[in-house]
């Protein structure tokens, strides 16, 4: 095992992060009604999805059943929407500029909704500092309760109020396979059971992802109740950081965290929730634009000795993350069900000693993480 987690450590060390892929942006050439009515206002269309201003659908949509007020707080950076509330124009709604489509980038403030944050909104900043947040259409017609439809043969975005909104689900449903290129947008931070990611991914099994994409602490271990004290080797620089300052630095699009194995032996529900919702929210103030996955433990084999970890303690455990991801507004990944046989790890699934998994098992999970993506 040590010889494995030095192998991992020198890849950590030696890897660059993968550039991310640019968005394609372009202005929309495309026609809109609202209830019918004929609209002109400016929207791009981002990697294929039309994208809004947020005001702009908020002074078409107000006065209906699907209305919604818009406001920012400048101190935490968020933009502030509160469905059913009128909605007060500032000026400016619906006007076109010029295209600015080459400085599209993730927007970095934070979305709450009815006061409680969201990681469902796909939103773009447009213009930079005095430009504006696009919202994806589809994404904000589902949370905020109006209809998206499209007419293929003349062109035109059909937006209808009155439908009811669908509550933004924090565990992850199946999906069709997001592919490779969803995997490259994560980074993986965890324990020991997050380092085989790497090290198989170094050793040929090229479906998982590479060491780059891993953070995990130079010990090999990282226990819950120590992440504001114990830092993850910093792939970039090779320096040691804490998770909210790496997450501060490089800023990941999507961040999936399988923490907790390490605590569940002494940290009772009290202290486990707490210190993880700490760690999750000191990650949201760090960079508002990732998106977070809290992941769930794996199951263990009946080779693992025990010590309070075992496949009870886990699923309990799991329970309270999934609980943790709906308080703080992130998502929930159930990986575990991948793995599991007849309620355990079964002897194929693990590198010999009950706990840490085979390549092989890796890539199960690859495969689940891809077909239960981000919506």
């Amino acid at each position: 095992m040590k010889r494995l987690l030095s192998l991992i450590l020198a890849a950590l060390l030696l890897c660059a992060l993968a550039p991310a892929r640019a968005a394609e942006v372009a202005r929309s050439s495309q026609l809109m009604r609202v209830d019918g009515g004929s609209v002109v206002c400016e929207y791009y269309n981002i990697d294929g999805y039309n994208y809004f201003k947020l005001r702009d659908m908020a002074y078409l949509l107000n006065g209906t059943e699907s209305r919604f007020s818009v406001d920012y707080d400048a101190e935490k950076n968020a933009v502030l929407i509160v469905r059913g509330q009128d909605y007060a124009p500032i000026g400016g709604e619906l006007a076109r500029g010029e295209d600015r489509s080459d400085t599209a980038v993730p927007s970095a403030q934070t979305i709450y909704v009815d006061g409680e944050r969201v990681s469902s909104l796909t939103v773009y900043n447009i213009g930079g500092d005095k430009g504006y947040n696009y919202f994806k259409l589809r994404e904000l017609g589902k949370l905020l309760g109006f209809g998206v439809d499209y007419n293929e043969e003349n062109k035109t975005i059909l937006v209808s109020s009155g439908v009811q909104p669908e509550p933004e689900p924090t565990r992850l449903q199946p999906t069709e396979d997001a592919g490779r290129e969803y995997l490259d947008k994560i980074v993986f931070v965890g324990d020991s059971t997050t380092y085989g990611i790497g090290y198989y991914w170094r050793h040929g099994y090229k479906e998982l992802c590479p060491p780059a994409q891993v953070w995990t602490p130079a010990s090999g271990t990282l226990t819950l109740s120590r992440y504001d004290k114990d830092g993850i080797v910093y792939p970039d620089t090779g320096e040691t950081l804490l998770i909210a300052d790496a997450a501060a630095k490089a800023k990941p699009e999507i961040m999936m965290i399988t923490l907790g194995i390490n605590g569940i032996a002494f940290m009772d529900e009290e202290w486990f929730k707490r210190d993880y919702t700490a760690l999750v929210k000191s990650i949201q103030e760090a960079s508002p634009g990732t998106q977070i996955i809290l992941n769930s433990m794996y199951p263990v084999a009946d080779a693992w000795p025990g010590g309070g970890i075992n496949n009870d303690s886990i699923r309990r455990a799991n329970g309270w993350i999934e609980q943790i991801a709906e308080d703080t507004g992130v998502y929930f990944l159930y990986s575990y069900e991948t793995l599991v046989v007849n309620g355990k790890l079964p002897d194929s699934g693990h590198n010999g000693d009950g706990l840490h998994l085979t390549g092989e098992s890796f890539t199960k999970v690859m495969t689940y993480i891809r077909t239960h993506a981000i919506p």
